[in-house]
């Protein structure tokens, strides 16, 4: 007979992801330095998609390090991303897609403005 121990029934395959959620925390360009709240909301998104259901599961980490000069200064910026894996999309992180606003610059209607004044 076969013993199917908790550790086997909790097994992630990879092939059962369908949708991988990236997120940025840290910086990446020197002209868009997070603050610690962002870098806090970011956090909060990642525990949430590792808690919430459907759970997802992290299964990659990249880490990015670099030194910049601008002007006389150095800056240091360092970024972590992490790819989160679902089986499918949770709804809550689709209700959240959709919430955003989608503005889209015309660029007609911007010439059309800057040309009149």
């Amino acid at each position: 007979m076969f013993n199917q121990s908790s550790e086997a029934m909790n097994t992630f395959d990879i092939t059962d992801v369908g949708h991988i959620e990236r997120i940025v925390v840290g910086s990446i360009t020197p002209g868009e330095m997070p603050t610690e709240q962002d870098n806090q909301a970011k956090m909060s998104r990642i525990n949430r998609c590792l808690s919430d259901f459907p759970k997802g599961r992290i299964i990659g980490v990249e880490r990015s390090f670099s030194v910049v000069r601008v002007g006389e200064h150095q800056v240091v910026l360092e970024a972590v991303v992490y790819h989160i894996g679902f089986k499918k999309v949770p709804l809550w992180l689709d209700e959240e897609k959709r919430r955003k606003p989608n503005y889209q610059i015309d660029p007609e209607k911007v010439d059309k403005f800057v040309n009149k004044y």
